[in-house]
């Protein structure tokens, strides 16, 4: 099968596909934003009477004071009146916070956190698990979360010349190591578009270009890599070919950093979801360092770990929401593999499927003339997944307490046109509640998420199980769903005794925080490429040692 080295030039426009629709539409899903994904956190908020305790009183009978009180904010507040006005007696900072519960005496300690706070406050009985649960959402939830920040402009590392590499399920990312975190200078999605000729295949275009090209008459789209729960099949030719795409964009990006690129003199550093196998991984490997791309040596990681270094941690639980759901319970770098879930059979897909069922998008496919039946899947698949990150949101307080407010219909733009879509505001979040209700997705079998995180918790050493409530990491292209950290926190909240504090942490950069891990270790010595990457010589025994990977069992 021939390949050619050179994308479909036609198809670029400025280093952009062109100005097409659909070249817009597949720029705005697979853009590089350098802006934080900002959205404010919704805190379980309450207000009412409760009694709090004053130790310096002598007065027995005044021991206790009823006062009216509410949390806002982060904050827990208390009035001499009987509402909630602009003047608090005062409040306290419930950030980090420890809740303690008393059922004997149904009194709740507060404790701890950045205000050093010590409060103790007696709690009518029949609200006493609401109030509860509303003061953990608080504790539970940093203002300011740790996390790897990207610093833009990206200048290269001073001594190690590194090539990161993420392969996903569904998308590819690239980029040259740099001296401070950066993002991805490659993203795309994982396609290659295949030209049939009087039985002549030929590769002409890769990543976002294959989706072009796949419109057009006697073009197929291929995909280099599929990965299921039972096996990862690798298309070689497929993947050669979307390899050389990326050894172009890496000497594009060495020629702005103003620094020579010469394949012999960097490191390959390959990063793979768990759930891949190592001996497609290994394929990979043997490419790189093949003499038709020359790379001086590789290395390869796991995402799940280089997930927790991006938030500067080596516990947690790592939850993948993508096209699947993934949950892999790691404990001071080792994974618990008795915990794990892989490849769970819901996500993504089923959010888009519920959109389909609901939403005419004949004028839409249309307008992206979408009638070649080798790409139509394709642009639908695509059009259903901006809708899904323009009009998608889970209900953070519940699907009821959501359909009881009452919800707004929403108008979506097609990008490069002058069609809109006007989305009812309820399938907005009513089809990704399936995340928690799989039954509504037709997956009456399977547990929602929030008990799939529970139960993979409880796997894991019984020590080890209150912290890794606290340290929930999400990431995924659907963890970006509005809503979905809160509803996860609470939740999980209801599965867990009221003493244990649950905590999820949502990094604006979450959907790149593998590759943000990624430049944490190989950033952190000079000595990585050495010490961590191995040349063909001794890449055989290197494979083999990744094949039985350290676990916690």
């Amino acid at each position: 099968m021939e390949q050619i080295n050179s994308t479909t030039d036609n198809l670029l426009v400025n280093g952009k596909v062109s100005d097409q629709p659909i070249a817009l539409l597949v720029d705005e899903l697979f853009k590089v934003d350098w802006n934080p994904f900002v959205e404010h956190r919704r805190y379980i908020t309450m207000e009412g009477h409760m009694e709090i305790y004053n130790a310096n009183e002598e007065d027995p009978e005044q021991i206790w004071k009823r006062l009216y009180f509410r949390t806002k904010d982060g904050r827990f507040q208390w009035f001499a009146s009987h509402c909630a006005d602009e003047h608090p007696i005062s409040d306290v900072l419930l950030t980090g916070t420890e809740i303690k519960a008393n059922r004997e005496d149904w009194t709740l300690l507060i404790k701890g956190g950045k205000e050093n706070a010590d409060l103790l406050v007696r709690v009518p009985s029949n609200v006493f698990d609401k109030w509860h649960q509303t003061l953990l959402s608080h504790s539970s939830s940093s203002l300011v979360d740790a996390y790897i920040q990207p610093v833009w402009p990206a200048v290269p590392h001073r001594t190690n010349r590194i090539i990161l590499l993420e392969i996903g399920g569904h998308s590819l990312r690239a980029g040259i190591l740099t001296q401070k975190p950066a993002l991805p200078y490659t993203f795309i999605p994982l396609l290659c578009a295949l030209h049939s000729k009087n039985d002549h295949l030929q590769f002409v275009a890769s990543g976002k270009e294959a989706i072009l090209a796949g419109k057009l008459e006697n073009y197929n789209l291929v995909q280099p890599i599929r990965i299921s729960e039972e096996e990862t099949y690798l298309d070689r030719a497929a993947m050669i070919f979307l390899l050389q795409r990326v050894m172009q964009d890496m000497a594009v990006q060495a020629r702005e950093m103003d620094i020579s690129f010469r394949p012999q003199n960097f490191s390959v550093l390959m990063s793979i979801p768990e759930y891949m196998d190592i001996e497609a991984a290994s394929d990979i490997l043997k490419m790189l360092l093949d003499k038709s791309f020359g790379f001086r040596n590789v290395g390869i990681v796991r995402q799940p770990s280089l997930v927790l270094y991006s938030y500067d941690v080596t516990t947690g639980v790592v939850v993948f929401i993508g096209e699947h759901f993934s949950i892999v319970p790691i404990i001071d770098e080792f994974v618990v593999q008795d915990a794990v879930n892989l490849i769970l059979p819901y996500g993504a897909k089923q959010i888009r499927d519920k959109l389909r069922t609901k939403l005419d998008l004949k004028g839409w496919l249309n307008a992206l003339d979408s009638s070649s039946t080798n790409s139509s899947a394709t642009v639908e698949e695509l059009l259903l997944r901006f809708l899904v990150e323009k009009c998608c949101f889970v209900a953070a307080n519940g699907y009821d307490s959501e359909r009881q407010k009452g919800s707004k219909e929403m108008v979506v733009e097609l990008p490069g046109t002058s069609l809109s879509l006007k989305v009812d505001g309820e399938i907005g979040f009513s089809a990704p509640e399936g995340i928690f209700k799989p039954s509504l997705w037709g997956k009456e079998s399977l547990a929602g998420l929030h008990q799939l995180v529970h139960e993979a918790i409880q796997r894991c050493p019984i020590d080890s199980r209150r912290p890794l409530y606290r340290a929930i990491y999400l990431t995924g292209g659907c963890s970006l769903l509005r809503g979905l950290t809160e509803r996860l926190e609470l939740e999980i909240t209801k599965l867990v005794p009221p003493s244990i504090p649950v905590q999820v942490l949502n990094s604006p950069w979450r959907r790149h925080s593998a590759f943000l891990g990624a430049h944490q270790i190989s950033a952190a010595s000079d000595e990585f490429p050495r010490k961590c990457c191995v040349g063909e010589s001794e890449l055989d025994d290197y494979l083999r040692r990744m094949s039985t990977p350290t676990t916690m069992e």
